[in-house]
């Protein structure tokens, strides 16, 4: 009952009164918080570390074309071995071991050569 008349004597308004909010801090500290994420998140991009953590090292895709709409062409290594691949939403064909390995910038080479052949 004391605690109803302490309510009723206090002034609504000193009841209504929160902490004091300093906004230039405020705003400095979500912007720094921002920030940091989206440098972490490039950070992660950069350094492909979600392979590195649960990746294997000995699958890399070496050249990609697209032949359709959803359809491609992959040259996949597989520790020394390149593979080509069939890839359609649907499934992933194997169409063939390379017997002469690409070296990366030869496949850079091939795709551009491709593309100015289309134009």
């Amino acid at each position: 009952m004391t605690r109803l008349l302490v309510l009723f004597v206090l002034p609504l308004p000193l009841l209504a009164q929160g902490p004091e909010i300093q906004w230039d801090s405020w705003a400095l500290s979500s912007l720094l918080v921002i920030g940091l994420v989206v440098l972490l998140g490039a950070l992660v991009r950069k350094l492909r570390l979600p392979s590195v953590l649960g990746g294997s090292r000995q699958l890399k895709v070496v050249a990609t074309l697209a032949v359709g709409h959803r359809e491609r062409l992959m040259v996949v290594q597989v520790g020394e071995e390149q593979w080509l691949l069939g890839v359609t939403p649907q499934q992933i064909s194997g169409l063939g071991k390379l017997e002469r390995p690409l070296v990366p910038e030869q496949a850079g080479k091939l795709l551009a050569g491709r593309t100015d052949a289309k134009s």
